[in-house]
């Protein structure tokens, strides 16, 4: 990089790095150090950051205040979240390696458009279609999470199709071809070979899922807004919605508590995940 852009571009580059860096962790440094704190020492701080008078009783608190005033089960909340997630995920990785494999491996008529119509879904606002899918659930009266994990499912199809499709053609044709002389249908193919060489590929397809799926709000608040199958979103919301004072310190301890399965799951996958995007499962 020095070769190509001289000293004062690997500089700016470091810099405008460094900054990216500053701008995406300083919030969640902020919020973290704001479950630290007392709600007597809210503004409490040195270098803003650093509580003076640190404290955990905000994490313990923010399980008795949904309980308390909200009426809700905040590990309830948690295993609704969890359920709707993995469930959607599951659905939507299990139909989108099918259609991987097929516009992978196989040619036919109209195979392009196909796919472009699919990846034309993904362009289409959540706002756009909201209304229409709402009624459409209602009329068919399916409610609360299994109606969440339609939506999520349907919504996670398209972006891990691309995903998919795309690495499952860098994939040699010959591996196919072997494998059919060997005797082994489609079907096997697809589980011996296939799923085992795209390990990458599904590795960042459930990050990139479970990153979205996780953190959802508008669907969950529209779909169940009240009720015991609630999800952890909504609780979160509910405990900064205070008309006069907002409990800050327990707020951000429920931001905290809710954000630790995506770093677990991160640092579970963190290998396959950038094996991925480096073997170019992105590329569609």
């Amino acid at each position: 990089m020095r070769r190509e852009f001289g000293l004062s571009g690997f500089i700016i580059t470091r810099v405008l790095a460094a900054l990216v860096i500053i701008v995406i962790l300083l919030p969640l440094i902020w919020m973290i150090s704001l479950s630290f704190r007392a709600e007597g020492h809210i503004y409490e701080a040195y270098g803003y950051l650093i509580p003076k008078n640190p404290t955990v009783e905000n994490y313990p608190a923010a399980f008795n205040y949904v309980e308390k005033s909200l009426k809700l089960s905040f590990f309830r909340m948690f295993a609704n979240s969890a359920l709707a997630t993995f469930s959607a995920i599951a659905i939507a990785l299990f139909l989108a390696i099918l259609g991987a494999y097929g516009f992978g491996f196989f040619k036919f008529k109209g195979k392009g458009l196909i796919f472009n119509l699919i990846l034309f879904s993904m362009l289409a606002p959540i706002q756009v279609i909201l209304i229409p899918l709402f009624f459409l659930f209602a009329r068919l009266n399916i409610q609360n999470i299994p109606a969440l994990i339609l939506i999520y499912a349907a919504g996670s199809i398209p972006i891990s199709l691309l995903i998919l499709r795309g690495f499952f053609e860098q994939l040699p044709g010959e591996l196919r071809d072997a494998a059919k002389i060997d005797g082994a249908s489609d079907i096997q193919f697809l589980i011996k070979i296939v799923l085992p060489l795209s390990k990458p590929a599904i590795a960042s397809v459930i990050v990139f899922l479970f990153l979205a799926l996780w953190n959802e709000f508008l669907l969950a608040k529209i779909f169940i807004p009240t009720g015991a199958w609630q999800t952890l979103p909504e609780a979160i919301s509910k405990i900064g919605s205070g008309l006069y004072i907002v409990p800050w310190g327990v707020y951000s301890a429920a931001v905290v508590i809710g954000a630790l399965p995506v770093i677990i799951l991160f640092t579970f996958f963190q290998r396959w995940f950038i094996e991925g995007i480096t073997l170019g499962a992105l590329k569609g």
